[in-house]
Order: C-alpha cells, then structure tokens, then sequence
C-alpha cells in the first residue's frame, strides 16, 4: 500500500493511520516527530470469495463429465468393448476411476491457482493445511473407529439392499480400483473443497453450528447420487460430513481431516474385502 499524501492522514482513520496532534518536544518546541502508521491489520480469512467456491463447483462438474465422455468413447474404440453398449461402459469402474484421476488433479491445480491468486500466502497455510505430524496416525486410527461406529448404527436403519454405487464392484479390479482411488485422491480433493474452500467461508457468515452442519450437509448432497438419494445412507454420510468438519474446526487443520477420511474410507473398502472373499465373490455383498 503506498504512503498516504500527508496532507490526507488525518481523512484515513480506516487506513490505521494515527490522527493525533504531533508531540513536540525540545526548549524550543522546534522538533516535531511525524506520526507513526500502525501496523495494518491481518487480511480477512479465507481471501477468497462465494463466487470463486461456486467457480471451482461448475469447473470440477464439467471437467469430470468431460473426461468421463472422452473415456467412454474411447474405451469404446477398443476392441474388447467395441459391443458393450454406452451404459453398460458408465458402470465400468475402469472407465469411471480413469476419467475422475484424470480431471481432480486439475481441478486442485485449478484450486491452487485460484487460492493463490488471492493470497499472498503458500497454499497449504492459505487453506490451513497444518499436516499433524506424529498425530497423523491417531488421526487415521479416529477414522477407523468412526467407520465402524457408523456401520454398526447403519444396520439399525433401513438402509437399502442395493445401491447406485454398488454397480461399480462387478468385478474383481474394479473393487480394487475403487479402493485405491476411494482412499487417496477422492477423499483428498473433497477435503481440499469442503474443508479447505467452503467451511471457511460458512463459518464466517454463520456461527459454528450451522457453519458446520452446511458443511455436513454438502458434503452429503454430493454423494447423494451414489446413494439413490436414500434417506438413511444420506444421513450416515452427513453425521461423517459434520465429524470431519469438527476435527478441522478443532484443529485447525484440513490434513487432520483427510487423514481421518482416509481411515474411513480404508476401513469401508476392508470391510468389503473381507465379506467378499478378497473381493472374489462380490456377488455375497448383496446379502
């Protein structure tokens, strides 16, 4: 911020500049010591806008849809799928996991981009990063015992026999595949968002409770799809949304969050491993 003209100091109380009468000193009163400004404030957190959050949105909507047309065409061309019709393609978990690890790594470029863009800071300090260190393990051991927790209380919902998102586990690698991916960069780019992005902004214009039950809420919404917009699958995911949320808001710290996310999802894809035979017989999950 350039020096103000002194001769517009005392129109900038906002600025943080001190308006009062110079002190004078000396015999003689012939020594004037000029006002001092005081230190600015601290820029407003998060810098970045709703606009830029809703931007990201729309950006990660289209790129995913992109790359999962491109993909389906081009496994398409393929001689061993050149018969299998398009919808059938749309469930093929090979299709589905290439397109989406093509497009998130650009999409958190995209975020990275945009944050810096608005902060002077480093990326992970500008969306509070804060990697746990020696608490990381605790972190993932504290999504271990969610998963279960919130497992156990599922079988007291009426929680449908058959989901959307069961159609990607036909076969051997495509559970394997969904693994990998469920427990590293999709639990990475939906903390980056919901965590990094989004929370901050609610928790500014709203007070804790609500700031993180929108969160929750959100975080739900997104998985909706894959849920059939089940009521009691839905609500699951929102009570885990609302603890990654709190662990964040707690620690200040969207890796403590992704580390716990992970330990969630890891323990999920366990579970399914072991009620399947190592994913061997994918058919005893519809039990």
């Amino acid at each position: 911020m350039p020096e103000p003209n002194p001769e517009q100091r005392e129109e900038l109380p906002e600025a943080g500049i001190v308006t009062e009468a110079p002190f004078v000193q000396g015999p003689d009163a012939a020594t004037v010591i000029e006002p001092i400004a005081a230190v600015p404030p601290a820029p407003r957190f998060p810098p970045w806008s709703w606009w830029d959050v809703v931007a990201v949105l729309v950006f990660t909507l289209f790129i995913v849809i992109g790359f999962s047309v491109a993909a389906l065409f081009i496994a398409h061309s393929m001689p061993e799928y050149r018969n299998v019709p398009f919808t059938e393609l749309a469930t093929n978990a090979g299709v589905v996991i290439g397109a989406q690890a093509t497009a998130y790594p650009i999409v958190i470029l995209l975020m990275f981009v945009l944050v810096r863009s608005r902060s002077h800071e480093r990326f992970g300090s500008a969306v509070r990063w804060n990697w746990p260190g020696f608490a990381a393990p605790g972190f993932f051991l504290g999504g271990i015992v969610l998963a279960i927790v919130v497992e156990s209380g599922s079988r007291f919902l009426p929680i449908p026999k058959s989901l959307p998102v069961d159609k990607f586990f036909n076969t051997t690698t495509s559970a394997y595949l969904m693994a990998v991916f469920g427990t590293t960069l999709a639990p990475l780019l939906e903390e980056l968002f919901f965590r990094g992005l989004l929370y901050p902004l609610l928790r500014r214009a709203f007070r804790l409770s609500i700031a993180v039950a929108l969160t929750g809420a959100a975080f739900a919404a997104i998985h909706g799809a894959q849920l059939g917009y089940a009521w009691a699958p839905v609500l699951s995911i929102f009570v885990v949304g609302v603890v990654f949320t709190l662990i964040r808001e707690r620690t200040g710290s969207v890796a403590s969050a992704f580390v716990t996310h992970c330990g969630y999802n890891f323990t999920l894809f366990s579970l399914l491993w072991v009620a399947s035979d190592h994913y061997r017989h994918l058919e005893k999950l519809a039990g």
